[in-house]
């Protein structure tokens, strides 16, 4: 089954705390002893192939617009192409590339643009998206906040208060963060529902991460 493996890029997402950074590096390693090579690189990873201005807001780092285009997306397909390897991304697509700009109540026939633009641009590597669905928004939210450290649930509830998305509903706070990731997340979900096997919708924590790895490596042996 390896063996017919044809997707080069694969494309880990999810909301925050989904589990994504988990399964990158778990099917990487699932890839890695079958004989394949494979990189997963994670977002905040310095040798990143595609810069997004989301990370580099979030990291200090100076943006860049001119770093952000197509480039870089057609740059990693040729060299997947070149090296027969499998690049896993975490959270590039749409975590981090999508999600700002609906966000900042940008046009949805632009961020389909962004999305269809940058899938064309790997389009020869073959790519997949893997989305880890969240069933109960709220509970997930709310519990991944109560775990995590002061200063990042405040920075979370303020990046959410500041946005055009949460202003124009006047939402504030957790209500707001959880109305947006349930409204953004089912905007993914009906996106991704039209591009048929290149996709695939997984619940996030429903499965080992053993087994969630095997039917992600299953799906990407089905023919293209």
């Amino acid at each position: 089954m390896m063996s017919r493996i044809k997707r080069h890029i694969i494309l880990i997402e999810g909301p925050i705390g989904a589990g994504k950074t988990s399964l990158a590096l778990r099917l990487a390693e699932d890839l890695e002893a079958k004989g394949l090579e494979a990189r997963a690189f994670l977002e905040f990873d310095p040798d990143h192939p595609i810069r997004t201005e989301q990370v580099d807001l979030l990291s200090g780092r100076e943006p860049e617009p001119k770093a952000y285009g197509l480039e870089p997306w057609a740059r990693l397909a040729a060299q997947c192409i070149v090296n027969r390897g499998i690049v896993l991304l975490d959270a590039t697509l749409i975590q981090n590339t999508l999600l700002p700009a609906f966000a900042a109540g940008v046009a949805e026939e632009e961020i389909l643009h962004l999305a269809k633009t940058r899938l064309a641009a790997v389009a020869k590597a073959k790519p997949m998206v893997v989305y880890l669905h969240v069933d109960d928004m709220a509970d997930h939210l709310e519990r991944l906040h109560g775990s995590s450290t002061p200063s990042w649930s405040a920075g979370n509830l303020a990046w959410i208060d500041a946005t055009p998305w949460a202003r124009a509903r006047d939402l504030r706070g957790m209500r707001a963060l959880i109305g947006f990731h349930e409204a953004w997340q089912i905007w993914v979900e009906t996106w991704l529902a039209q591009l048929g096997d290149t996709s695939l919708v997984l619940r996030a924590h429903s499965d080992e991460i053993t087994s969630l790895s095997q039917v992600v490596l299953n799906h990407a042996a089905k023919p293209s």
